[in-house]
């Protein structure tokens, strides 16, 4: 399978490349520190060292962002042109980075890292990264954002209106959350673009060029706004995407090989815990059944901590109403059967994506399901519109709402013990305003 490469990443370097230039630079300075101790001059010769060899061997930041991990731990993550992390100042203190990942076939950059517990201050150079504030407020949930190209469904990723993942990047960034969470599906260019007027040019498969179309790129702009919690979702399961979602986004260290679910955590903001949960295995749109006793095992963990208001994030939701494909989809039957017995009442919302519009679902005994898939793939099809008193996977659902556009959801804290919702569409128009009190969901369209 071959790339293209154009652009900034036309310039990245090989490590024969940066082999050659640093024996050149050393046999350099080498010589020169001889003339230095012959004439007396061996500091000025240093001093040379210092102020040339460390700009020289700097890592040269392709991409940097802030992502939690469980609890209140931070993640610094860069991608860098060179072999070489750079350095932090963290609260005032200089750390230098460490490799999470080589280079590798496909992946001709380094990823560097560090981990901080509930830092006040982070820079790069004269960067001030986002730090997670500690009165969060504002959280802002995207997904499935990839441009698709596979089976003869090709999205026009060339047209920003037809992708318009970039200017829901913009809007996002124009309203300044203190949280951004993906619930999953970055990577969407599985072949190559078949329809030269809609793609012409695209990379595809694992690789750093599709990650930094379809994710990296576009969302640029959201890196220096706020601090990220990521979700995998299928499209980042074993033979997918896996490769780029463990060298970038999964939190804990990069594995040898692949693992078809890793462990959920817990990040704590403000009085709220949030479950990251890892429901990517599995063909669509369920989770794999052979995952049953895994997932209970893994629910009856993390649900027995529960001791404040939680919010569940999964990128496949347990519960959707939506006729597509020629069938009924309720949701996901795994995840449902291994929660349903064990999900505590201050678990009061599920957030979700996985389907390609947005839905909020009002359980008449369970928790608010929210979905919010539509930001930038090819949408399903689904109606706009609010219905009352659905059968929802054998449920009770007062409300049932949707809506078919692209766009991201804004969660706005509301006092002590509410939340309000609002379906936001790629221009930043309010399409739809929701209010979540407990396990209690009401919505008007503006």
């Amino acid at each position: 399978m071959k790339f293209a490469l154009s652009g900034r990443f036309s310039r990245i370097p090989y490590p024969l490349d940066l082999r050659v230039a640093e024996r050149k630079f050393v046999l350099s300075f080498k010589r020169d520190a001889r003339l230095s101790v012959r004439t007396g001059s061996f500091v000025f010769g240093a001093w040379m060292w210092f102020a040339f060899a460390v700009p020289l061997f700097a890592a040269e930041v392709l991409y940097n962002w802030v992502q939690l991990g469980p609890r209140t731990e931070t993640i610094v993550r860069v991608i860098s042109r060179s072999p070489n992390c750079p350095a932090l100042q963290v609260d005032g203190r200089s750390v230098t980075m460490n490799k999470r990942a080589e280079q590798a076939e496909h992946f001709p950059e380094t990823v560097c890292e560090h981990h901080v517990v509930a830092p006040q201050q982070i820079a790069l150079g004269d960067k001030i990264l986002p730090t997670l504030n500690p009165d969060v407020r504002r959280i802002v949930v995207i997904g499935d954002t990839g441009c698709r190209i596979r089976r003869g469904r090709v999205q026009a990723c060339n047209d920003p209106v037809a992708w318009p993942l970039k200017s829901i990047a913009a809007e996002i960034a124009a309203r300044s959350p203190d949280l951004i969470i993906h619930v999953g599906d970055y990577l969407y260019r599985s072949t190559e673009c078949p329809e030269p007027d809609k793609c012409d040019g695209s990379p595809f498969g694992d690789s750093f060029q599709a990650w930094s179309a379809d994710w990296l790129d576009p969302a640029e702009e959201l890196f220096s706004v706020a601090p990220f919690i990521f979700l995998r979702g299928n499209h980042e399961s074993c033979g997918r995407g896996d490769k780029g979602w463990f060298r970038y986004f999964a939190p804990r260290s990069f594995p040898a090989d692949c693992p078809a679910v890793t462990a959920p955590w817990v990040a704590s903001v403000n009085g709220l815990d949030l479950i990251a949960f890892d429901a990517s295995a599995g063909s669509a749109p369920e989770s794999s059944p052979e995952l049953l006793p895994i997932y209970g095992r893994m629910a009856r963990d993390v649900f027995a901590n529960i001791k404040q208001e939680t919010w569940l994030l999964t990128h496949r939701p347990l519960w959707v109403n939506m006729h597509a494909f020629g069938e009924l989809i309720d949701g996901d039957d795994t995840q449902r059967a291994a929660f349903s017995a064990t999900m505590p009442e201050l678990l009061n919302l599920v957030l979700s994506g996985h389907i390609h519009a947005f839905q909020g679902i009002d359980l008449a005994n369970g928790p608010v399901q929210l979905i919010s898939g539509n930001g930038g793939t090819l949408l399903d099809p689904m109606p706009t519109s609010m219905e009352n008193n659905l059968e929802v996977a054998g449920s009770l659902a007062s409300t049932v709402v949707n809506d078919s556009g692209f766009g991201f959801l804004m969660l706005t804290r509301e006092g002590a013990d509410g939340w309000w919702v609002d379906a936001m569409d790629s221009n930043g128009r309010l399409r739809l305003r929701c209010r979540l009190k407990g396990r209690a969901l009401s919505c008007d369209w503006p």
